[in-house]
């Protein structure tokens, strides 16, 4: 009998380039019937969705529950592939800070022609919504991101025990 050879898992970036595709298909169809505000509603409350399944996916992977300790590694899987350069990263008992110096996500959709108000709730969007699924007690302060303009994403998540 064959064994079948798993198939390698497909990164994040991957993921999210075929993601886009999709979506900026669904985009352009939802713009010809409702218009752009109402297309951009769908796009923006889709990705929410879909980013706080996934932070409930990840809670619920944390062996003794849902902690900052356990939610700082989401970094590490962030950068697969080379997709995120993070710089200035600090881990203390209640909160984690890092910069985000070079985002792929941001590069790929800009080379996939993608309109910037749309790679923005593609991508940046996710990141609050996830933060959301994964738990109540997870704040996350990001001012500015390198899909609108800055030269870097300052990510401040806080842990809020009380």
């Amino acid at each position: 009998m064959d064994e079948k050879k798993p198939e390698p898992e497909a990164t994040f970036l991957a993921k999210r380039r075929i993601e886009a595709a999709l979506l900026a298909d669904v985009y352009a169809v939802l713009v010809g019937r409702l218009g752009r505000d109402a297309a951009l509603a769908v796009i923006e409350e889709t990705v929410a969705r879909a980013a706080c399944q996934a932070g409930q996916a990840f809670a619920a992977s944390a062996p003794e529950g849902p902690s900052l300790q356990h939610f700082a590694a989401v970094a590490d899987q962030w950068q697969q592939g080379g997709a995120l350069a993070i710089a200035n990263k600090r881990q203390e008992a209640d909160g984690l800070s890092f910069d985000v110096v070079r985002c792929c996500y941001a590069e790929a959709y800009r080379e996939m022609g993608l309109p910037d108000e749309l790679a923005t709730r593609i991508s940046c969007l996710r990141d609050q919504a996830f933060v959301a699924g994964y738990s109540p007690k997870l704040h996350l302060d990001r001012p500015t991101t390198i899909a609108s303009g800055a030269t870097h994403c300052p990510f401040t998540f806080t842990w809020e025990d009380a």
